[in-house]
């Protein structure tokens, strides 16, 4: 079988090439689960510039590249199609096995697994702490714990007071990523 690869031509080594790549990626994200922290790490970046990426989940990745690699070795040596029918046929499989998988990961996987939340409805009703004063009228900063791990907020006085650094709150309201509270002596 290798030999047919290797003799077929350069676009049989590109589609082995990426079968072997994402047979890969699979069991390094496989392992990456797994092992969780001690291969995890965290790159925070806060911006909003009104575009929402998709999660692209890792195994919809490899199930694409699988497949793709797959159909276009099976075309080409098995059905011996020139290079373009098989391109096509390649990119349409990998592709119903990449989105295929990806509706696995986001219906049924994440709904069952999945620690996100939304700040309008988590936060509400929380006791945060002050981490940086709120100033009169201005803006300071208030955190608190949830399923996810500590939570950061930008925070206002409800009554437009100044709040101190290390006082508990009441989390009001949310707004993006701006909280109103009040001192949990107040209520």
């Amino acid at each position: 079988m290798l030999e047919e690869i290797f003799s077929a031509g350069p676009l049989n080594l590109i589609y082995g090439t990426i079968v072997v790549i994402s047979f890969l990626f699979a069991l390094l994200s496989l392992i990456g689960a797994e092992v969780g922290d001690a291969l995890d790490f965290d790159l925070d970046a806060d911006a909003d510039g009104g575009l929402d990426f998709i999660s692209i989940s890792p195994f919809a990745m490899a199930s694409f590249g699988s497949a793709f690699g797959i159909t276009g070795l099976v075309a080409r040596i098995w059905f011996e199609m020139e290079a373009l029918p098989s391109i096509v046929w390649a990119t349409g499989l990998g592709l119903l096995f990449g989105v295929v998988a990806q509706a696995f990961f986001i219906y049924v996987l994440s709904p069952t697994k999945s620690s996100h939340f939304s700040l309008e409805q988590d936060a509400i009703g929380r006791e945060a702490d002050v981490t940086v004063t709120i100033p009169e009228k201005g803006l300071g900063q208030v955190a608190f714990n949830n399923v996810s791990g500590r939570v950061n907020l930008g925070a206002r006085s409800a009554a437009g007071g100044r709040i101190e650094a290390g006082q508990s709150v009441i989390i009001e309201k949310v707004v993006g990523r701006i909280a109103l509270v009040r001192p949990t002596d107040e209520g």
